[in-house]
């Protein structure tokens, strides 16, 4: 499964779950199934994640830049 795939049953477990309509075992079988999903996506952006790392680098960088898509890591502070 793809990992849009797997996000989007992790909200389907999340929304049967919210919903309260389900038994305790029932409840109890779809979250772990979650739990599962959870694991797999983070193993997934992990991987993407160290990829990102390695074609980020440069002949000035010999260990690779670490990926911050929010551009807050000090690199990016404000100087002044």
């Amino acid at each position: 499964m793809s990992f849009s795939g797997e996000m989007a049953k992790l909200q389907e477990i999340v929304n049967r779950l919210d919903s309260g309509e389900m038994s305790l075992e029932e409840s109890l079988a779809l979250f772990e199934k979650g739990v599962a999903l959870v694991n797999s996506c983070r193993k997934f952006l992990d991987k993407t994640q160290q990829k990102v790392t390695l074609i980020s680098m440069d002949s000035s960088d010999n260990e690779g830049t670490s990926w911050d898509p929010l551009g807050e890591g000090p690199e990016n502070e404000k100087k002044g």
